[in-house]
């Protein structure tokens, strides 16, 4: 009897918890189809491991696009460094930093043009050595239509699940008022926003990293793990169709699995201390029933 009472107890107990747990688990396994490499048909600059890592290099592949070269703009380094076209190989763009000790954000561009359509792919490529900030490179209009992030992560930093960021858009060099702007991930979520008369847009990323698997990217092995997305717009002006797409990568949110663990730690807390109480109900029921008998 003792032993029935116990079991009932901890069940009890520990039923909000797992429920909790297996709630949340369905709902990011639901929210995280497995989309491959068809996650997103937008134009995209992605990163490709490199057989010996290097600080001031990196390989990049654009999918989506029929492009011979992508071009790298720097916030510092000499002047002719800091707008540089690498040609696109079999295996990708082998991209640079302006200078050996020039690190920091660097912009990557992908562009293919015809008579019909504009489509762009845009990155970020962070290089460790220190370099200056790169508000200047984000200010300068690159091409027709633009996303431009307002800010981008601080160093070592990285957009993270259930945070909001704002994104600028920019048409010939101006804000781009009532544009909707489209966010994918790899996990399969799709969400739109549209910008203000700023022509900035507020993105909140979603919690729809799964606990296990994702994608680390460039990062594989070192560090949080990182998911891919990729914002796109689209307008059409001037007897053409304009797409440009910004990708990179986020993390997921640091306080879901901190807090899962605390809740399932007070709930292992309550069952052991619930323990001497369920014993001592019990003894004092034998005893008066005994006594009665």
């Amino acid at each position: 009897m003792n032993r029935r009472i116990a079991i009932f107890a901890l069940a009890a107990l520990a039923g909000p918890v797992l429920a909790q747990h297996d709630h949340s688990s369905q709902q990011m396994q639901a929210s995280s189809m497995p989309f491959g490499e068809e996650w997103t048909h937008q134009p995209l600059l992605l990163p490709r491991p490199m057989r010996n890592g290097s600080r001031n290099a990196a390989v990049l592949r654009p999918r989506g696009l029929d492009v011979s070269e992508v071009v790298v703009y720097a916030s510092g380094g000499p002047s002719e460094k800091r707008q540089v076209a690498y040609p696109v190989t079999l295996e990708g763009a082998a991209i640079a930093t302006a200078g050996p000790m020039v690190g920091n954000y660097h912009w990557v561009v992908a562009r293919q043009e015809d008579e019909n359509e504009v489509r762009v792919a845009s990155t970020v490529w962070y290089f460790s050595n220190p370099g200056p900030a790169p508000t200047e490179m984000l200010l300068m209009p690159k091409h027709e239509l633009e996303i431009v992030p307002q800010p981008l992560p601080r160093e070592h930093g990285s957009y993270r699940e259930s945070e909001k960021w704002s994104f600028l858009i920019r048409w010939q060099g101006q804000p781009l008022a009532n544009q909707a702007l489209t966010l994918e991930t790899d996990s399969g979520t799709r969400t739109r926003t549209t910008t203000g008369a700023d022509g900035i847009a507020t993105v909140l990323f979603p919690r729809d990293i799964a606990p296990t698997g994702g994608d680390a990217g460039e990062h594989a092995g070192h560090g949080p793990r990182r998911v891919k997305f990729v914002l796109s717009t689209e307008r059409n002006a001037e007897g053409k169709r304009y797409l440009t797409a910004f990708n990179t990568t986020y993390s997921p949110d640091p306080d879901r699995e901190r807090s899962l663990g605390w809740g399932a730690a007070f709930g292992l807390i309550g069952m052991v201390a619930a323990l001497p109480l369920l014993r001592r109900r019990t003894a004092t029921a034998d005893f008066s029933e005994n006594k009665n008998a």
